[in-house]
């Protein structure tokens, strides 16, 4: 089996069951610039099977714009798209993940942006 490593930016807030048996996100990482100077992105499902990992760290770790490093390998799925038709895609089922900026950091910079700007209201008064 190929063990392939990730390193991005959650582009959503994780799925998780209520279970915690299951973790879907999906993770973008910039691959260098197009011709147009535009980011070039490329996106990759994730999916953890792991409750301890989807409990203790993805709930309560990682929402939309955290960084992370994901080591896994793919698997082929087969799904009925809504028109019906027979397709497959590829996700990366999780083996490590290293979370490189955790939520709590996130909503603590924004706590202290929202005192910094409610400080310089203030001193502007």
């Amino acid at each position: 089996m190929q063990t392939m490593m990730f390193n991005g930016r959650l582009a959503a807030d994780p799925q998780i069951t209520d279970d915690f048996g299951k973790a879907v996100f999906r993770l973008l990482e910039k691959r260098g610039v197009d011709a147009g100077g535009k980011d070039r992105l490329v996106g990759v499902n994730c999916v953890s099977w792991s409750k301890g990992l989807n409990e203790k760290v993805i709930a309560r770790g990682l929402v939309r714009g955290c960084e992370a490093i994901v080591t896994g390998a793919f698997i082929d799925l087969a799904y009925a798209a809504k028109d019906g038709t027979e397709r497959t895609a590829k996700e990366l089922v999780i083996h490590r993940l290293i979370v490189l900026d955790w939520a709590e950091n996130r909503a603590e910079d924004r706590a202290g942006d929202r005192d910094a700007g409610t400080a310089a209201d203030q001193a502007a008064a």
